[in-house]
């Protein structure tokens, strides 16, 4: 059962990904996906437009429901970030996720 809700995550998480990088696609400034291979993770920084839209779809709320540890508090930060963001004319939201996926760690930025 738990290696069935890894890999649920692990493939919700990668699903997630591909969303910000598909809304991305079409905006100015698009989503980046930077691998870090040093740290076994991935820093997404995303552009104003994609930073709108998680607050308008409070997307975190979603992602706070898929059965894994670090996710209730990577939705709520994640919204919460969005929130803060989205109240400027260019604010945008860049996070880290790394680690192994049973024990996923990170950071969260609300940028202006």
């Amino acid at each position: 059962m738990r290696v069935a809700r890894t890999l649920a995550a692990g493939a919700f998480i990668a699903g997630a990904a591909s969303v910000f990088a598909t809304v991305g696609a079409g905006s100015a400034g698009a989503v980046a996906v930077t691998p870090m291979p040093d740290v076994g993770g991935v820093r997404v920084d995303l552009s104003p437009a994609d930073t709108r839209w998680v607050h308008n779809s409070n997307f975190g709320h979603m992602l706070a429901a898929i059965p894994h540890p670090s996710a209730p508090s990577f939705g709520m930060a994640l919204d919460a970030a969005a929130a803060v963001s989205s109240a400027q004319p260019n604010g945008r939201v860049v996070f880290t996720v790394f680690g192994p996926l049973h024990e996923l760690n990170g950071s969260m930025l609300a940028v202006q």
